[in-house]
């Protein structure tokens, strides 16, 4: 992407990074390959010597023919017997003849082979390495048969059988017998087809030709609305990181046409476009459809759109390909400097997440709020200088406790001489409120509670004189801390709110639901009173109170000539010229 000379791009970039962030998570909100909760309750039970949980889960999936969810355990599981010596051995002997341990082991031994071998290109292994590989896949053979034979009628096993294939360079005329058995289980099942992907391309056994005819008959055949529709755009990846091909615009695809490129690209961004932002089961088309407009030069707003779409998961190709997370957000943050520096500086704006998006939270946008023992009056004049327009009421009329919301609809869209007021924000950073309660904490004597709700989960994070103290995030049966996590949270809000009752606060962070009830049963053992109606359905809550008070953004003049009055609430009182 190009660059406006610098005198222009300055200007542009500071007046309207900030609204480029719009419904994009923060990078510490970013989730690299992250496992779906239950598979990864499951690894850590494992990892504590129980294998009820994942026993329990691998049953589930194979009753509900889940058959994705099971892919990603068995490999997830898989890892975890190969961490810690023994406990593929234990757990064969609790369960022997298990269908659901031998699914494991089976890709535990096709896993143990790849990692001896490592995910380089055949000119960077060492022969020993590739010694150990084919070793190692030689006695993986009977382990695979019984995994295939024990679980009749699951595509599973079939999938693991074709990373064996591709170690061991199968004839293709193996590798399609078993992908047909496969697929005669489940003709959309993903892991095969990515699979068959991976053998057909020219890195491997195939040419790009091949490999990109396989994705496009299996997206032809997909249901509308299936991740295989997008499976092409994920073939494309492996084109353009193909050292071989020519760079220039015309070759950097190989043999294939514009037109096809095109498609895929447009069959990926209409499959985005059907579905929530922040979805994990599209989380794999839609970092592939990034890195495929990044590569083709597209817009820098059609881009942000792509990454908007994301939201927090990032999924481990292309990017580790790429070297990893940090180059997803490098990315990131160019594509929406660009924007920035595009948007005209006088009468342009940055346009705002698309309807459907902000309705689903982009993946990780929240609903917060500020609760903080103290009056209005001391937290608006706390507040002055975070350069942020603020709602504020008193709780449930208690006059001690005051809610906080952000008010971003209040504020306007130009200020005096033209000027969007919104260049402080984008200096000081566009943070939620857990950032800017850090700022607005700073030498006072109360703590702020801040609740959370992101699109999947509420959390509370407590902050305290610029520090984040403490954090809990209510994930479901599969993320209940331990009794110990649990109290030491509970007593870090409990030193906060002195009159609560600790062991009520403990068992309420410890509530395995997601709803609002157990935050709601937290701020109950907190002595706090309950949150305003509509909390975590929607935003700016405040907005309907007749007693909630507008605390506007100020410039810094303003900011500071309001604070030094003896009254912060008398806007009558003069002050002499601060000389600034």
């Amino acid at each position: 992407m190009g660059r406006l000379p610098g005198l222009l791009g300055m200007p542009r970039l500071l007046r309207h990074i900030g609204a480029t962030g719009a419904g994009l998570p923060a990078d510490d909100e970013l989730e690299f390959d992250a496992p779906d909760p239950r598979v990864r309750a499951a690894c850590e039970a494992v990892r504590e010597g129980r294998f009820g949980p994942a026993e329990e889960l691998l049953a589930a999936t194979r009753e509900a023919a889940d058959w994705g969810l099971r892919t990603r355990a068995a490999r997830a599981l898989a890892e975890v017997l190969l961490d810690g010596p023994g406990r593929i051995e234990a757990w064969s002997e609790r369960r022997p003849g298990d269908r659901d341990v031998a699914l494991v082991r089976a890709e535990a031994a096709v896993a143990q082979a790849w990692a001896v071998r490592t995910g380089a290109r055949a000119s960077e292994v060492s022969a020993e390495q590739f010694e150990g590989f084919r070793a190692l896949l030689t006695d993986a053979v009977p382990v695979l048969d019984e995994a295939v034979a024990l679980n009749e009628g699951d595509p599973t096993p079939w999938v693991t059988v074709l990373a064996h294939d591709t170690g061991s360079a199968a004839p293709l005329e193996d590798f399609q017998d078993h992908l047909a058995g496969a697929l005669a289980l489940d003709p959309h099942n993903w892991a095969a087809h990515a699979r068959a992907v991976q053998f057909l391309a020219a890195k491997w056994y195939g040419s790009h030709e091949e490999m990109f005819a396989h994705a496009e008959r299996a997206a032809a055949a997909s249901p509308p609305g299936h991740p295989l529709r997008g499976l092409p755009v994920v073939a494309l990846s492996e084109l353009a990181l193909d050292e071989r091909l020519d760079g220039d615009a015309a070759t950097k695809y190989g043999p294939l046409s514009q037109r096809r490129v095109d498609a895929a690209v447009a069959a990926a961004r209409a499959l985005s476009e059907s579905r929530p932002a922040g979805d994990p089961e599209l989380a794999v088309v839609r970092n592939h459809l990034v890195w495929a407009l990044i590569r083709d030069g597209r817009p820098a707003v059609e881009i942000l759109d792509a990454f908007r779409a994301v939201g927090r998961h990032v999924t481990p190709y292309p990017w580790s390909y790429l070297g990893g997370l940090s180059v997803f957000t490098e990315f990131r943050s160019g594509v929406r400097a660009q924007v920035a520096q595009e948007t005209p500086f006088f009468g342009g704006t940055v346009g705002p997440p698309r309807p459907d998006e902000a309705a689903a939270d982009a993946g990780g946008a929240r609903r917060e709020l500020a609760l903080v023992p103290t009056t209005v009056a001391q937290v608006t004049e706390a507040v002055l200088l975070t350069g942020v327009t603020y709602r504020m009421a008193p709780l449930k009329g208690r006059t001690s406790v005051t809610v906080v919301e952000t008010a971003p609809s209040q504020e306007p869209r130009t200020g005096k001489r033209g000027r969007r007021p919104g260049l402080r924000r984008a200096l000081l950073g566009e943070g939620d409120l857990v950032r800017l309660a850090r700022s607005f904490t700073t030498g006072e004597p109360w703590p702020v509670l801040v609740v959370s709700r992101f699109a999947d989960r509420y959390g509370l994070s407590l902050v305290r004189d610029r520090t984040v103290v403490a954090t809990h995030y209510w994930q479901g049966p599969d993320g209940i801390p331990t009794q110990e996590e649990a109290a030491g949270t509970a007593a870090a809000l409990v030193s906060a709110f002195r009159t609560a009752d600790e062991r009520q606060v403990a068992a309420a962070l410890r509530d395995p639901g997601t709803d609002r009830a157990p935050v709601d049963a937290a701020l109950a053992a907190l002595r706090l009173p309950a949150l305003p109606e509509g909390y975590g359905e929607r935003y700016e809550v405040l907005a309907d109170d007749p007693k909630a008070k507008l605390v506007t953004k100020r410039s810094l003049r303003a900011a500071l000539r309001e604070s030094l009055r003896d009254d912060p609430a008398d806007p009558a009182r003069e002050l002499p010229p601060l000389g600034l």
